[in-house]
């Protein structure tokens, strides 16, 4: 029991936030992870050795292990980022052969592999939907957007939209016009009461 209590203890002390307003639900497991504010990480969640940015929140059930998301970002329900790889050239797949750490307790490793995942990178104002698995080491970039049930083993560009096994392009949410203006204002590094007023057609109508 106290070695139980202990354990939650200790990663209750590995959340960090330095502003206000993190909302981390009971039910959450959460180590080695940073906060920047005004978050929101749902119920079941497994966050670790991970970045959130400020106004981005996480629905239940998601798993993210070294994982750098941006601001802004909308993450829906058991979304799977940075669970690990096998090796595949080798006779076995298995973590038998090359992880000490494997299920079995069994020490003898054949090969060294690294099965630690990459980081994988979030950027800025992505919304990414339910039950959603993306590769490690990827960049998905900023204005992106997933459809649920996708798994992503490629970079995603910017204002993308993107669904299916494995994800392809459907369509680009703006021009690449207005892509680029989008990106060059770079607003989501302002607070919400800061854009009132702002949107895409504020900034076509600047070059006009």
């Amino acid at each position: 029991m106290r070695i139980a209590i202990e354990k939650i203890i200790g990663l209750l002390k590995n959340q960090s936030s330095k502003e206000s307003n993190v909302k981390i639900h009971r039910l959450a497991y959460i180590t080695n992870s940073k906060f920047d504010g005004n978050n929101y990480i749902d119920r079941w969640c497994k966050i670790r050795n991970s970045h959130i940015g400020e106004y981005s929140y996480i629905g239940f059930g998601s798993d993210f292990n070294n994982v750098e998301v941006g601001r802004y970002c909308s993450i829906s329900s058991d979304v799977k980022i940075g669970l690990g790889k096998h090796p595949t050239h080798f006779f076995s797949s298995s973590p038998i052969f090359y992880s000490n750490n494997n299920p079995f307790n069994i020490k003898q490793k054949f090969i060294d592999f690294n099965d630690q995942p990459s980081r994988t990178t979030i950027k800025n104002d992505v919304w990414i939907g339910a039950n959603v698995i993306i590769m490690d080491g990827l960049t998905i970039n900023t204005g992106a957007v997933i459809a649920a049930g996708s798994v992503v083993t490629k970079n995603v560009g910017a204002y993308e939209v993107v669904g299916g096994v494995p994800a392809k392009v459907i369509k680009k949410r703006f021009d690449n016009k207005t892509i680029e203006k989008l990106l060059e204002s770079k607003w989501w590094e302002k607070t919400p009461d800061k854009l009132k007023g702002f949107s895409v057609e504020y900034l076509n109508k600047k070059d006009t």
